[in-house]
């Protein structure tokens, strides 16, 4: 089923796509970039329109969905390190979905504020720290070592692909049923991932015993590196693009919305522009 999500007489005799495990993997990805696309969107416009969020407030969501990089990076890899990945990721996309769906749900029950939003970005940064890194140890596991070169070209395709269709998709979804019933649609295509991702069987040897101390393996790790400048720099330039992507999102959905006036779905259509220059580029 959804391992057939691409046909064969599409693909020439030695793509990476006719293994059937890696395409399982690229299928999952495309699942779970296409409803992140969603959320991107949805939930800056749930708080935006729904709650009437000031600039301050929805500065802090997306705070809220950065917080967990800056202090979990380095304790996710330590974790990493002395459990199974697969499972991880599996779960990742499952707790995504829960996270998600609780938006909805909370509307739908009279709950939903901006507290409530606070919590799910939370989660969800936590998550995508943790699950994102280990869906990265995943992908060199499913495919071999002088494909991957390829595998991360795929992947990339699949991820600009969400970026066109999913934020239309999400603008639409929300001119049709509002804000938090199109973070519905997310959390159902992040838990077909987590199904598909269930098909996949990988054999994997832990390298750290269980046992060992969790302090001093990460005070080793963040000793490892500090002292080479090129891991600072890029952990700086990641965090520096974080911030400032995040920062942007916020005004630009602020300026939309309040100063142009323009509809969801309209803010929606802007955002396919983008992922169509993604594409090109």
């Amino acid at each position: 089923m959804a391992s057939r999500l691409i046909p064969f007489f599409t693909l020439a005799p030695g793509d990476l796509l006719r293994d059937a495990v890696y395409r399982r993997l690229w299928s999952s990805i495309l699942l779970s970039s296409l409803g992140g696309q969603i959320t991107m969107l949805a939930l800056p416009l749930t708080a935006a329109v729904l709650l009437q969020a000031s600039p301050t407030q929805m500065g802090l969501l997306q705070a809220m969905e950065i917080l967990p990089f800056v202090l979990f990076s380095l304790p996710a890899g330590v974790l990493l390190d002395r459990v199974r990945k697969l499972p991880v990721y599996i779960w990742g996309e499952s707790l995504l979905a829960v996270a998600v769906a609780t938006v909805p749900l909370a509307a739908w029950l009279g709950w939903l504020g901006m507290g409530w939003l606070y919590v799910v970005g939370f989660v969800l940064g936590c998550v995508y720290t943790v699950a994102g890194s280990a869906a990265q140890i995943v992908l060199t596991q499913v495919v071999p070592r002088e494909r991957l070169v390829e595998a991360h070209a795929k992947n990339a395709l699949a991820s600009s692909g969400a970026e066109v269709a999913g934020p239309g998709l999400a603008g639409a979804l929300i001119k049709l049923f509002g804000a938090p019933l199109a973070l519905a649609v997310d959390a159902l295509l992040l838990l077909v991932s987590a199904v598909i991702l269930r098909g996949i069987q990988v054999k994997e040897t832990l390298t750290v015993r269980q046992d060992q101390a969790f302090w001093p393996e990460l005070k080793a790790g963040l000793r490892f590196v500090r002292e080479r400048q090129l891991l600072v720099s890029l952990a700086c330039a990641v965090g520096g693009w974080q911030l400032c992507h995040n920062a942007a999102l916020v005004v630009q959905i602020l300026f939309a919305t309040r100063e142009l006036h323009l509809s969801p779905q309209t803010v929606g259509l802007s955002y396919i522009a983008l992922g169509a220059g993604t594409v090109l580029a």
